[in-house]
């Protein structure tokens, strides 16, 4: 059996920092690492999302990560496995890996969520997104692959 000796360091964040440069773009939600992979050696990442009006992400799912969302403004549609709910502040939604699931936000102001991914790893992919959406939105991508 291998031992690891881990020594994470503690940090603490104001309401518009995260542990980037500068916040994330997720197809237009900024985005904030709250809690990165490199601080928690892989195990977990915690991100402050902004959700504009009519947007998230459409259905998927993830082979290698768990994910918890946790509302903290207005009001995020959650579907998991075909079963929708509707979210306002303190509430909830977990979703296993290889779970097909979507959020959007139906409301006429931004929403505000938490989410938790595990292992932590797919912060990488929120920064592979966010360099390649260039601000646009989901909508907008969908648009150009369909024409």
């Amino acid at each position: 059996m291998t031992t690891r000796n881990i020594t994470l360091s503690a940090f603490a964040l104001n309401a518009h920092q995260g542990r980037t440069q500068r916040p994330l773009n997720i197809l237009g939600e900024r985005t904030l690492v709250k809690l990165g992979n490199a601080d928690t050696d892989g195990a977990v990442a915690i991100f402050h999302q902004t959700i504009p009006p009519l947007a998230g992400p459409p259905p998927h799912r993830h082979a290698n990560e768990d994910e918890w969302f946790y509302v903290l403004e207005g009001q995020i549609t959650v579907e998991v496995d075909g079963e929708r709910s509707v979210l306002q502040g303190g509430g909830s939604a977990f979703v296993p890996c290889g779970t097909v699931h979507a959020l959007r936000n139906f409301g006429n102001t931004r929403a505000q969520i938490l989410a938790l991914a595990t292992p932590g790893r797919f912060q990488h992919f929120f920064e592979d997104v966010s360099a390649l959406s260039r601000g646009e939105t989901a909508t907008d991508l969908l648009s150009k692959v369909r024409s």
